[in-house]
């Protein structure tokens, strides 16, 4: 029979390590732990001398689902680390080798209670004697919802988190805590972690005042978590704070993700004052200055629009930084756009905003091998990035697939033979059009089939706007759901009840008001041919010059206004314009009957300057 390792449980709790001891323990007994989406096994652990609680971690629930091991197994402790409830210790099992099972128990363990704490005289940890009304995991002061670092998210009233394991850190007498550790129910705590991201300094106000803010995300060898510095804690924090430096950070406050703007893998978010403890630390190398799930840029194709991916490529190409204006806020925002390219043999235009794109020309000059990460897929204008405020950009990391790229670059990727083009208009910052070659006719929608493939296609081509249908009854929009949040995000139609109110069906509310959106046909004309195209809200703002059809849906409704006649200037006025405009090329089908559609992308006024320096650049190249 196999022998257990004897006294192996107190040895356990003491060193709270498993590098040099792997001991032979018994499960003398497991227990289910359930909440919503989670499941976890406890269990009672015995060396045969003493009984302790313990629990496996989750990716071990395989072990015990399929009976490999389970109440009186033997097992071979390979891993381990030691949590806190309570001041009593719960030895977590994270990998063990399975060797017998007696059927019996082994030896005649005994129950102790001996606290953990550092006011105890031993430091070991065992089991009371268990009753039926009792519960080692219950806390019955909280309500335990949130995600614990050996499984998913969950809650459960019979279940509270034993606290974060303990780790020393050998430059400073401070325990460290895990991000993937830390809980809600930790009022001190103290994580060590390298600054990821930095964004820039934000100003706010509202009814409840003004104020400034910035945001950081940081890194630790478990998980990445994104702080907050409010008010005082900005002047004093953000000059301190450097990209890519550690430091001990505690005096923090612990509150729920919210997951729509929060890109880090931890549940939780943490904010700082100008109380907050933060010091530089010493960079050991233990912590990596990023975690990436690379994807090629190819790949980009198969992605849905709205998701997040990471990228690695050599920046080709920088456009002119520009400025837009953000329809929620109202607010100029700078932005600008880069071209990277990767050895996958596609390439793909990327956003970068703030203060980042007001410097893009200078940071991302002589073809530097960038990582973006978490940027947000967009189908505008075939496959585009947004690399989120400027954050998760880090220009040659210290990772393997960076010498990869540079390496790829300088061997001939550098001279493009081949890239396939995700993006109609790579390269370019606001007010910039597609290059002139990479222009086609109108012509070309017809000639080269475009639409009737899987996906769609892109084209760009220079044309004159010569028709505008505005006769449709009510105005050339229609009325959307006042939710700026997802699911509608000022999209969804709405319908108008008897009582006046409007309905959206997408996301259950109800509103006293709606907003209008514009969508309208025009034709479109070049000297090869004419198409009709579709114009939606974003592209007709800037058809009509930023009137937006909120605004012309009032002067349309209201006769002291200029009503319909002056509605109808607004788009005479818009006729026989000259742009360059991208285009979607789709098939659909409506009401049974299948024809191609061409929407409008983007569009932008025609440079005359730049034309006829491409025209003459074209023609000397003949």
């Amino acid at each position: 029979m196999t022998s257990l390792t004897a006294d192996a449980i107190p040895q356990m709790v003491k060193d709270n390590q498993s590098a040099s001891f792997s001991p032979r323990i018994q499960i003398l007994k497991i227990m289910t732990v359930e909440s919503p989406g989670n499941k976890r096994y406890r269990a009672i652990l015995s060396d045969g001398n003493n009984k302790a609680h313990g629990m496996f971690a989750t990716q071990n629930n395989i072990h015990v689902e399929s009976g490999a091991v389970g109440e009186m197994s033997v097992i071979q402790v390979k891993d381990f680390m030691i949590n806190n409830v309570k001041d009593k210790a719960l030895i977590i099992i994270l990998s063990f080798d399975a060797l017998q099972n007696p059927g019996s128990v082994i030896g005649s363990p005994k129950i102790c209670d001996v606290s953990t704490s550092p006011k105890s005289a031993a430091n070991n940890a065992f089991i009371k004697p268990e009753s039926n009304n009792s519960n080692t995991y219950s806390n019955n002061n909280n309500n335990n919802t949130h995600t614990n670092p050996y499984g998913s998210s969950g809650s459960n009233s019979n279940y509270s988190r034993p606290s974060a394991p303990i780790m020393r850190s050998n430059a400073s007498t401070k325990p460290i805590t895990p991000i993937a550790s830390l809980n809600m129910y930790q009022n001190k705590w103290t994580i060590k972690a390298r600054v990821t991201n930095k964004g820039d300094i934000r100003h706010w106000s509202n009814a409840k005042g003004e104020g400034q803010l910035f945001s950081i995300e940081l890194l630790d060898a478990s998980m990445d978590i994104r702080a907050t510095f409010f008010k005082e804690a900005v002047d004093k924090f953000h000059p301190m704070l450097e990209m890519n430096k550690i430091y001990s950070l505690s005096g923090g406050r612990m509150k729920t993700a919210n997951m729509q703007y929060n890109t880090c893998k931890s549940p939780f978010e943490l904010t700082f004052d100008q109380n907050s403890e933060i010091v530089l630390e010493d960079d050991t190398g233990e912590i990596s200055q990023q975690s990436y799930e690379l994807k090629p840029i190819r790949d980009l194709e198969n992605v849905e629009p709205g998701e997040h991916v990471d990228i690695i490529g050599v920046v080709k190409m920088v456009g002119e930084p520009g400025t837009i204006v953000s329809k929620k806020s109202g607010k100029e925002l700078q932005k600008c756009e880069l071209t990277v390219v990767d050895d996958s043999g596609a390439e793909v235009a990327c956003t970068v905003w703030g203060e980042r794109a007001m410097g893009a020309q200078t940071e991302f000059a002589d073809f530097p091998v960038v990582a973006f990460r978490r940027a947000r897929v967009s189908d505008y204008g075939g496959r585009t990035l947004s690399a989120s405020g400027g954050n998760g950009i880090n220009i040659n990391p210290r990772i393997p697939e960076a010498d990869r790229i540079q390496s790829w670059w300088q061997q001939g990727g550098k001279d493009g033979a081949g890239v396939k083009k995700l993006s109609s208009s790579g390269g370019g910052g606001a007010g910039r059009f597609p290059e002139f070659k990479d222009r086609k006719a109108i012509s070309a929608i017809k000639g080269e089939t475009m639409g009737y493939g899987e996906k769609p296609d892109y084209v760009s081509f220079k044309a004159t706007v010569n028709f505008i249908k505005t006769d449709k009854d009510g105005g050339a929009w229609y009325p959307a759901c006042k939710t700026a949040e997802d699911p509608c995000k000022n999209r969804f139609k709405v319908q108008q009840g008897t009582d006046g109110n409007w309905f959206c069906e997408r996301c259950q509310r109800t509103y006293d008001s709606c907003m209008y959106r514009y969508i309208f046909p025009a034709t479109i004309t070049d000297g090869t041919s004419t198409t009709w195209v579709s114009f939606f809200d974003d592209q007709a703002n800037i058809l009509l010059e930023g009137m937006g059809a909120d605004e012309l849906q009032s002067i349309y409704s209201d006769p002291d206004k200029g009503g319909q006649e002056a509605y109808e200037g607004f788009f005479a006025k818009a006729q026989y314009t000259e742009w360059v405009f991208t285009c979607k090329v789709k098939q659909e089908t409506h009401q049974e009957e299948t024809r191609i559609k061409t929407s409008i992308q983007s569009l932008h006024p025609m440079d005359y300057a730049k034309e006829g320096r491409s025209l003459l650049t074209a023609i000397l190249a003949m």
